[in-house]
Order: C-alpha cells, then structure tokens, then sequence
C-alpha cells in the first residue's frame, strides 16, 4: 500500500462510513494518506487528540466477507507481535460493512517514496536499515507470522529528515524503519499460499522458490528483506521490473543489477538472493556478516585507455533509398575535405576516401527493410525476447469448473492425472519434459503494478496469443482475486489455528509457583492445577469458535454469544480432559518423590520435609501435563489468558510482579513451618509418615 504519511486531500464526502466513524467512534478524520488495491488509509485524531492512522476497506469490496477475513488476519497477525518497530494496532471493528483498523501514525515516508526521491541511500544507512528490519523479521518470525509482502512500500522511516535520506551522520539519530501493512501475513504452521496455485506478494521482492514450490516459509521474508536492501542501495529492483515472469526467471538466473554498490554489501547480496535456498546463509550469518562489512571499499573499474585522433576523417557519401548516391552527395570520385593533425581542413583526393558505398544486392521485387521507430516509456521498457534455455514444459489443459470437487483425478473431478495441478505427474515442478514441435509460445502480458507501487493482489496472466484458454496451464489461469477459493481438505484458515503470542517468563514464573504451592499444601496446588488447566482448554476453544465462525463470514455478537453459552460445557470437557493428562504424571511424580524421600532418609539416616517429596511430584506432574500428548490446547490457551492479562509491557511487568509477591508469601510460609505440610482440605486424609515405612 502507497504511504506517503502526509494528507493529500481531506476525505471524500460522498462516504457516510467516515461521519458514522466520527459519531459513533469519536475519530476525527483529517485526510487521506494511502490508497491500496483493498484500503484507503486516512489519517485522524482519536477522542484524546492523539494522531492516528484508519484503515478502512474499500466501499466496492466493504460487504464482502473474504475482504474481512483479510482484514481480521491482519489484526490477528499484529495483534500478535509487539515490538517499535512493527506498527501498534489501537482499535479495530471487523464485524460489520464499516470495518476499520486503527493504528499508531508513523510520521515519515515509505522507504519506496524515500528511495524514489533521494535516489540509493548511503551504504552506512542501507547497513543501518538492515540490521533493524532484520531483528525485527526474527521477532515476527518467532511469534510464529510470515509477512510475505515485505517491500519498501510497506516500510516506513519514522521521523527521517532530508539530511537522513541523502547521506549519514554517525552521530545522528539514523533511520527508524516500521513494517506495516501485514494483510496477507499468515502463521507460520500454514504454509501453503493457496489450493490453486494463486502466487500472492509483489514480484519484484518474491523469492523465487515460493514460486517453484506453491509454499511460504520464512525464508521467502529474509529473500525479500535482502532486496529491499539491495533496493534501498541502488534505487533500483534487483531483478528489474516489468512481467512477473521476466523477474522470476532473471531471479532463478541470478542476473542481478546492484551496479556501484560496495564491493563487499555486493558480494552479500548476491549470498542473500541465491535462487537456490541450500546455497544461501542463515539468517544469523547474514545479519552477523551484515553488522562486519567493509562499506568503504569498491571494484578498481581499472585505467581509463586514450584514444589517439588520425590524421584526418573522411566524409563518407550519402545513400538514397536504391543505394546510389544522393543527388549533391560526395561520391568516391569527387574531392572531399579532411582535417589534417594540426587541425586544419584539407581537400582528400578521391583516392584517399575512407569508406567505399558498396552496392545493395536484393532480389526483384523485394522492398527495402523499412526501419520502425521504438515506441517505448521509461514506465513500460520494450518486451525482451528470452532464449528457451531447455525443453519447454507442456501447457496442461484447465478443467472446467463444473465438474465436481477436489478429488485425486483433478482439481474439480475427473480429469487425466497429468493434467492436475494436484496430482504426482501433474505438478510443475514433476511434469516431466515433452517435446514440442511448434516453437514454445511466450506468455501473454501481466498486468504491472503501477510504477513505484507493486500490486499485492494475485497475479494474473492474460492469455497467450494464438493460443486457446484450454490449452493454458493452470497457473496461467489465475481465478480472479475475489472469487472463493478452493481449499484442499485439512488446507483451511482454521484447519491448524495459529499460535497466541508466548509469555514464557509468565508461564514458568506460573509454574514454579504451583510447585512451590505444593510443598505446602499439595491438595490446594493439585486443585490449582487441575482448575487452570480447564479454564485454558475452556479459553482456546471459545477462541477458536468464535474466530472461525468470523472467518466464515459471521457477523455482529452472534459468535461471542454462541461461545459463552457453550462456555460450560466446555469447561466440564476440560476439567476432565486435564484430570486425565494428569493421572499418569501424578502417580509418576509420587513414585519418583517417594523414592527420592526413601534413598534419603536411608542413607543419611534422617527423612527429608514432607514438602520435597509433593513438591517434586508436582513439577513431574505440571511438567509432563504440560508438553505431553494432548497438551498444545492447554499451551494456547494459557498463552491467551496471559496474553489478556497482559497486553503489553507494563501489564506484563504488573503481572509477573504479583506472581513473584506470591511466590514469594508462599516460600516465606514454607520456612516459616519448617517443612511441615498443611493437607487442607482433607486433614484427616493419608499423609506422608503413614505410608512411608522406611520412616518407622
């Protein structure tokens, strides 16, 4: 999405969504920043003055639930990730036709405009910019989101001045870039982009082997950070611009254009953007190498050789169009003029004529070659004929779609396994090679993204001239960007829900509590233990409900209404479910700690405080519950109900103060007894001395 970040004009009156915004929601809007293919971004003040940034569908798409569902990823996605670098969502609506997201407002331009302005930035900058997003890439990536449309459109340089974008000042404050805009973001879990091939990114910034192979994986975010760089240092793609296919395969060839680059950021580079993901550094070698190289050092282009002058030019004669002479024209047989090596003029002899008109040979009737001017922009380059480097792969014939679902023979029924985009022998990358009689015709023309921009929506490649649609492979016939998809079975958005964003110093402060907890009172902890369990699995599952039932298009509270009806039912399910995971650990847990108690008291002739034996059964109980079969809903949903409780830092920090307050009342009470147990609430119950016989 194209982000200048400053008002262009103020909002188009004609759209009652943004006076509903302004009434029932108390945002001012000012006007529009950014238009892309599905959102216009205005820019705002919330009911505290504060500026903001609203992103709102267009009005044509506003009623179209899969328009919603990309919106509501996108807020799932970052409402995962929270980090200063990564644009922070405030507020959203995604249930209705007037669906919004609203964000922090980063003052600043895109890295795109920045670049397209200033041109290459300096390679300490480029260098600065690098390490930034890089960091901030392992961020996403270790909540568990792929971007898959990193661009410099969607980079922001917060607070960049002049002075910044046209050289660098090591003691300056440097360049502060934000990635924004995660609308075809995805969890990492869900691998595969689409059911039917739909490539989704900007091709200029696509890895190639997301092409080849139909799957996104991180590595496809950490080819695309590497040519923004390159980008951001040359003020140019790597692989140029123009047909999707043209790019990919100048990428697959590694024809490269980083020309004036460093020599060393140029030998980076290259590593970085090796078509073939085995040849590649890691992300931790490329950063580390990144943070070391020797920006000050270019290619020698080597002497500059001087051409001497001769001692004279001949004017050589004018032709007319049948080859002979002009009429007025210098002929071999008349005297011509020539500069001598003083400079001065000087009649030629026509024996000294430099170049001889040599007659033109052609057969009756045949017309001369008419030359043909080039009508070409600098936006839209002339077409490159590219050489067939191998055997042409053969077009496979579409399918209609009427013939029924997905199935083994073909996408939508019976149809010859070759010609199935899902079958063994029919998948590009295992067609195997035929020989074709006719030579292989070129790809129609795909439609370009408008210069600077790049279009996030599906590609789309026109049919081949002279070539019937039935006979295009099925990659060539992408659906349009708004028709439903067809999802392979087990392929769905929620078929694996995305995982929460993790608390893991929460979760062990947590878990060490209820360890502690059960060297005091074992009953209680137990009972902890098995209530927290139930209320995680009963959360994950709410969750899971409600989003899914969104995905599919439902709107207003119906969702949240279902969900907390079902709220009960779910928390017996889970009650007894976690009751269940925790048999076999506890039984082990007391086994080990009773054990652990007998070698002790026989060997030192002194037993242990009863504590040690229940509190170590505990942890081998929490622990196996936690990581065992069964136990990821149980993760989740912890993970969720932390993540409720603690939105951001400051909750964080309050919260993780409160479980160390605990944990440390509950050790105070523990040194306070001495080690002696508190069995509430069934003090009459078995204790330890009376099962321990190597006691007595």
């Amino acid at each position: 999405m194209s982000d200048s970040r400053t008002p262009r004009r103020p909002p188009a009156a004609s759209d009652p969504r943004l006076e509903a915004l302004a009434e029932d929601s108390g945002y001012e809007v000012l006007g529009r920043i950014g238009t892309g293919g599905m959102g216009i971004v205005y820019r705002a003040h919330d009911a505290d003055g504060n500026d903001v940034a609203i992103k709102m569908l267009r009005h044509e798409i506003a009623d179209d639930p899969r328009a919603r569902e990309r919106l509501a990823r996108e807020v799932a996605a970052q409402q995962r990730l929270r980090n200063d670098n990564i644009v922070r969502i405030l507020d959203a609506e995604l249930e209705s036709s007037d669906a919004f997201v609203v964000t922090e407002f980063v003052p600043g331009p895109t890295l795109e405009d920045a670049v397209r302005a200033h041109g290459g930035l300096h390679p300490e900058a480029v260098r600065e910019v690098g390490l930034v997003l890089g960091e901030t890439l392992r961020v996403i990536h270790e909540a568990g989101v792929i971007h898959r449309d990193l661009k410099p459109s969607n980079v922001l340089l917060r607070g960049a001045t002049e002075g910044d974008l046209s050289g660098f000042d090591p003691d300056g404050d440097g360049l502060d870039p934000v990635i924004i805009d995660f609308g075809i973001a995805i969890a990492a879990e869900e691998s595969r982009l689409t059911s039917t091939g739909l490539v989704m990114g900007t091709a200029a910034y696509l890895d190639p082997e997301v092409v080849r192979t139909d799957r996104t994986v991180e590595a496809g975010d950490w080819w695309s950070w590497a040519a923004m760089l390159a980008f951001a240092a040359t003020g140019w793609e790597p692989f140029g611009t123009g047909r999707a296919d043209l790019v990919f395969l100048r990428a697959e060839r590694g024809e490269i254009d980083i020309d004036g680059v460093p020599t060393e950021l140029g030998g980076w580079l290259r590593s970085a953007l090796c078509a073939d993901p085995a040849e590649r550094a890691t992300p931790e070698e490329l950063l580390a190498r990144l943070a070391e190289l020797d920006l000050d050092r270019y290619d020698d282009p080597g002497d500059t050789e001087a051409f001497e002058a001769g001692p004279r030019t001949a004017v050589l004669p004018v032709l007319g169009a049948d080859g002979a002479p002009a009429a007025g024209a210098a002929t071999p047989t008349d005297e011509v003029e020539g500069t001598g090596a003083d400079g001065a003029t000087e009649a030629l002899p026509a024996g000294d004529a430099a170049t001889e008109a040599l007659p033109r040979i052609a057969d009756a009737g045949e017309q001369p070659t008419e030359a043909l001017p080039r009508y070409a922009t600098p936006d839209d380059p002339p077409t490159e004929v590219i050489p067939v480097t191998g055997t042409p792969t053969r077009a496979l014939p579409v399918v209609p779609p009427s013939a029924g679902p997905v199935g083994a023979a073909g996408p939508y029924g019976a149809a010859p396994q070759d010609a199935s985009p899902y079958g063994a022998a029919a998948s590009p990358q295992r067609t195997a090679p035929q020989q074709h009689s006719q030579p292989y015709p070129q790809p129609g023309p795909m439609q370009r993204p408008a210069h600077g921009g790049g279009q996030t929506a599906p590609q789309q490649l026109a049919p081949q001239h002279g070539v019937p649609p039935q006979q295009l492979a099925p990659q060539q016939m992408a659906p349009h960007p708004m028709a439903p998809q067809q999802m392979a079975p087990g392929q769905g958005m929620w078929a694996a829900p995305p995982a929460p964003p993790r608390r893991p110093l929460l979760v062990w402060t947590g878990h060490l509590l209820i360890v502690a907890l059960a060297a005091l009172a074992p009953y209680i902890s137990l009972g902890v233990l098995l209530l927290l369990g139930a209320l995680a699995r009963t959360w994950e599952r709410s969750h899971r409900s409600v989003t899914a039932q969104r995905m599919r298009g439902a709107t207003g509270s119906g969702p949240t209404w279902a969900a907390g009806l079902a709220s009960p039912f779910r928390f017996l399910l889970g009650l007894l479910e976690i009751a269940l995971q925790a048999l076999f650990p506890l039984v082990l847990g007391l086994l080990v700690g009773l054990a652990l108690d007998a070698a002790w008291t026989l060997l030192q002739g002194s037993p242990l405080p009863d504590g040690v034996a229940f509190a170590t059964a505990m942890a081998i109980t929490l622990l196996i519950t936690w990581v065992g079969i069964g136990s990821r809903t149980t993760r989740d949903g912890a993970h969720r109900m932390l993540d409720a409780a603690a939105p951001d830092m400051l909750w964080g920090a309050i919260v993780l103060v409160l479980l160390l307050l605990l944990l440390g009342a509950v050790v105070f009470a523990l040194v306070a007894r001495e080690g002696m147990v508190d069995y509430l609430p069934f003090p009459q119950g078995p204790r330890l001395d009376d099962i321990a016989l190597w006691r007595r």
